[in-house]
Order: C-alpha cells, then structure tokens, then sequence
C-alpha cells in the first residue's frame, strides 16, 4: 500500500502493471479520500437527499437529520452531505444559493464493557 499525494501520481503510478513481477493495482481509498460537512438550508427542504447528490458537485452522499416529536420522525433544514475530497468546501452552490458548509462533528461513540 502506497500513499500518493495527488491523482497525477495515482495516474502515472496507474500506468505500471507490475513491480518486480508483482501485479499493481491503483484504487482510492474510501475514507481518507471523503469528507463530511453540513449544510442549512429552507430553500432545499423540497429537494430529496437523491437530488441533492445528483446536482451538487462533489458531493457523493446527503443525509438529512430528522428529529422525533412523540411518535413522528420530522425533517429539519439540516443535511449532512458526503464529498469526494479529504477536505469539505467552505461554501457549496445549489441553484442560485450559495451555501455555507460546516465541518460535520459525528456524536461520540461509547463503548460499554461488561465483566
């Protein structure tokens, strides 16, 4: 496993078949190649998490955040979107919109151990 600091390197290194008659293969990685931000926005509320992933550029995945009122799941303004670079954009174009992305903090995970 080689890290390669752009696709120009994975390209030419792409190019090799083999090294000392080992068969080379160049693939992204997933999760150091991606990035998550968030965004908020009334204007998007129509829009689905399929077409947010279908127009916005770069983005390769969208999740909106629903929050439970009594027995009702309820979408929010806020979708947490997926990019296809190790860094998020600070803004995001949607349309004629021009939107702020934040950095996506993912809750903490707690491991609970039994004796």
């Amino acid at each position: 496993m080689a890290e390669l600091k752009s696709k120009d390197q994975a390209k030419k290194l792409g190019a090799i078949a083999t090294f000392l008659d080992i068969p080379v293969t160049v693939s992204p990685h997933k999760s150091l190649n991606s990035s998550k931000g968030v965004i908020r926005s009334r204007d998007l509320r129509c829009c689905s998490e399929e077409e947010m992933v279908e127009e916005l550029s770069g983005v390769t995945h969208a999740r909106r955040i629903k929050v439970r009122r009594g027995e009702d799941k309820i979408q929010t303004d806020t979708v947490v979107l997926t990019f296809d670079s190790p860094k998020p954009p600070s803004k995001i174009r949607a349309g004629y919109l021009t939107l702020d992305v934040r950095p996506y903090v993912p809750f903490p995970i707690y491991l609970i151990k039994t004796l």
